[in-house]
């Protein structure tokens, strides 16, 4: 193999690992958007009149607030 193919496939490796690292990784922002669309299936769900999944969305985007807190 020449050296630029073995350098290229080393350049993807590396931008693979930083991406997988990035997409995996736990950070206050994934959990307050998680709590943003859980909060917002809740107020779907209250407004369709379904009060107890209302009350479900909205102890899970608690959680989701609280597991975002501990991690800021």
């Amino acid at each position: 193999m020449e050296w630029w193919k073995i350098f290229g496939i080393v350049l993807v490796l590396v931008v693979l690992f930083f991406l997988g690292y990035y997409l995996f990784q736990e950070n206050s922002y994934k959990y307050y958007r998680k709590a943003r669309r859980a909060h917002k299936k809740g107020e779907c769900a209250y407004h369709s009149g379904n009060f107890e999944g209302a009350e479900s969305f909205y102890a899970k985007a608690e959680e989701y607030r609280k597991k975002a807190r501990e991690l800021e």
